[in-house]
């Protein structure tokens, strides 16, 4: 096995700055695990938090969050915001690889989270199910697990594979813009993408400084997560096709996987 955190982690710490800047309005799974939180709840752990767009948010609701990532940059950014918006005493940070997942300060867990294709980012089925089996161990007899990945349709592999492409422009807090490009590589008989991104930021001079990084994604399909889920110890899992837990089918963008420690009716909550 691998000795990854969420795949090759560092690769994002040339791009923290420019990642930050993509996802600064991105929301739309947040009240999905407000909703979850709110059912299973305290303590979370978050897996591959990154600098901290889930669970901070979590914190702020008042709930005690762990959050283990490999990047110390990332984590780096996570604790100085967890200062800024007043939530350090609700919220731990472990720089861990995933096979200490299971023994993060703060648990057993009501809730793993394992959030924006952060399973992905494991290189093979083995890592993967390694992360699953941890997450497992990581929880209560009440808990819960939440996946959130793409679907990888035929159609969506092709259109991420067909060559450089330009993936969004904002405007930069120092002035210019930032242009995000990607280049993705399939490796079918590996279920890989080979990944190359990169952020161009154009100064108001006209000067263009670039960040870049470099990883792989390892999508799954819906049968082959249920499986690795059942050999984790997981039970009465539910598909959804997107964050307002709508059916998931064939078109659907995402999938987000719920799976239960214990049989409903089992544990006591």
């Amino acid at each position: 096995m691998s000795d990854y955190t969420f795949g090759d982690a560092a690769a994002y710490d040339p791009i923290v700055d420019y990642y930050d800047l993509e996802h600064a309005d991105f929301e739309e799974d947040i009240a999905l695990y407000r909703s979850l939180a709110d059912v299973v709840g305290d303590p979370i752990l978050e897996l591959g938090c990154g600098t901290g767009r889930i669970l901070l948010p979590l914190a702020e609701d008042g709930y005690h969050v762990t959050g283990v990532d490999g990047s110390a940059t990332m984590l780096k950014r996570a604790r100085s915001r967890a200062e800024e918006r007043g939530t350090s005493d609700l919220v731990r940070f472990e720089h861990a690889g995933i096979r200490t997942a299971d023994v993060a300060p703060g648990g057993p867990f009501g809730l793993v989270i394992v959030g924006l294709n952060t399973l992905l980012h494991l290189p093979t089925q083995e890592d993967q199910r390694s992360l699953l089996a941890a997450a497992h161990r990581a929880l209560d007899p009440r808990g819960q697990l939440v996946i959130d990945i793409l679907n990888p349709t035929p159609h969506l592999l092709v259109e991420l594979s067909r060559g450089v492409t330009h993936e969004g422009t904002w405007p930069h807090p120092a002035g210019g813009v930032v242009d995000k490009w990607s280049s993705r590589e399939l490796i079918a008989t590996e279920q890989r993408l080979a990944t190359t991104i990169w952020y161009d930021h154009t100064l108001p001079d006209h000067r263009v400084h670039r960040a870049r990084a470099a990883f792989t994604l390892r999508y799954v399909h819906l049968a082959e997560l249920v499986l690795m889920l059942e050999m984790a110890g997981f039970v009465e899992w539910h598909a959804y096709g997107g964050y307002e837990l709508e059916p998931f089918d064939d078109g659907a963008e995402r999938l987000v996987v719920t799976a239960e420690v214990t049989p409903s009716g089992v544990s006591d909550r």
